[in-house]
């Protein structure tokens, strides 16, 4: 009977701890994502713009718009979204980058990412955006002016 409730006693225990387990690593992984997501989609849309890929673009604003509900960036989202032409996308781009900026100083972010400017894009008014390495790769030049650009601040280091 002793050896009954022992072992009774010892699996209850490994029940209880692999749960906990289990459940604290699943309520941890949300907010990390909730942070996380919305860097990795901002990203991959910076990309497209590097890239002059205005289609690539359009998909990455509208799989953008699915992770976040924030309106400093859904609406210059919806901007790239509902246009093909890359110019446009860039001036809404230079928006969001602005925009996205603000929320990863809040400590929205814990991705290292860089603050990068372009002192000719625009008719040399100039852009910022950010970037997840410190080489710059401009998104409002593409291929025609690269590496146009330099870091201004370095965030969450």
């Amino acid at each position: 009977m002793k050896k009954l409730i022992v072992t009774l006693t010892i699996i209850g225990l490994m029940s209880a701890c692999g749960g906990k387990t289990e459940q604290n690593s699943s309520t941890s992984t949300p907010k990390a994502e909730q942070k996380k997501a919305p860097v990795e989609a901002y990203l991959s849309l910076k990309d497209a713009l590097v890239a002059t890929n205005s289609e690539e673009a359009a998909e990455a604003a509208k799989a953008f718009m699915a992770v976040t509900k924030d309106e400093r960036l859904v609406s210059p989202l919806k901007q790239i979204a509902a246009t093909s032409e890359v110019e446009d996308q860039r001036k809404a781009f230079e928006t969001l980058s602005m925009a996205m900026y603000e929320i990863v100083k809040a400590g929205n972010s814990e991705t290292v990412l860089y603050k990068q400017y372009c002192p000719m894009a625009f008719n040399n008014k100039g852009a910022y955006w950010l970037a997840a390495e410190s080489e710059v790769n401009n998104p409002y030049f593409g291929d025609v002016m690269l590496h146009c650009g330099r870091v201004e601040e370095t965030i969450n280091q």
